[in-house]
């Protein structure tokens, strides 16, 4: 357990770091606000939200267990409900966070291999194989980053490149059938992955 808090700790750090590093831009403070706000509660109800669906909701599944996944497309859909209620759909607000997310994403995963959980079968290490292809979509996002400018559509590449990692990832993880032969990520990764496709296609065209 110590090394899943120690990598989780370097994950946040190394993910802050990122962010400091990269400078990128900032909308106004008052939309920060309103921003943060909005991902704090995607971020809530998307991390117990599968846990619950999965496991039930009972006081362990409140005080134990969190989605990963589910946090990523809670914060995803709270900030596109904000954009949408307040008529920014050509705002874009996420596109910051990606790098670092990715960064911190991939120590988590460090940890979550030594803490044993997150596993897959046939004795394939699946978290450092998460780990290592998180740095390689941080490294790829810096540079499309640096090459087009597109803050804009950094976080939905990376929402679409952790879906499908995930999806293809579920196969080996050990993991219970929810329905058609796919695990629950698996569903919901094929749910949302045309939702993504669509936003990049409308965004190719604005310059941002």
């Amino acid at each position: 357990m110590i090394y899943y808090f120690l990598f989780s700790l370097i994950g946040i750090i190394a993910g802050g770091i990122t962010s400091k590093v990269l400078n990128m831009p900032k909308p106004p403070k008052k939309k920060q606000l309103d921003i943060y706000i909005a991902g704090a509660i995607g971020l809530i109800v998307g991390v117990k939200l599968p846990v619950f669906i999965l496991y039930g909701f009972s006081l362990n599944t409140i005080l134990t267990g969190k989605s990963v996944m589910g946090g990523l497309l809670g914060v995803f859909i709270a900030i596109n409900l904000y954009k949408f209620f307040t008529n920014q759909q050509g705002e874009a607000f996420g596109g910051r966070f990606a790098i670092p997310f990715a960064v911190a994403l991939g120590f988590g995963k460090i940890g979550c291999y030594f803490n044993g959980c997150c596993g897959g079968d046939f004795f394939i290490p699946i978290q450092l194989i998460e780990s290592a292809v998180q740095f390689v979509v941080a490294i790829g996002l810096y540079i499309f980053y640096r090459k087009t400018g597109r803050i804009d559509l950094l976080f939905p590449i990376y929402m679409l490149s952790y879906l499908i990692i995930r999806f293809l990832a579920e196969f080996i993880r050990t993991g219970t059938v929810f329905a058609f032969g796919m695990t629950f990520y698996q569903i919901i990764s094929l749910v949302f992955i045309p939702i993504i496709v669509f936003i990049l296609y409308k965004r190719r065209e604005l310059k941002c």
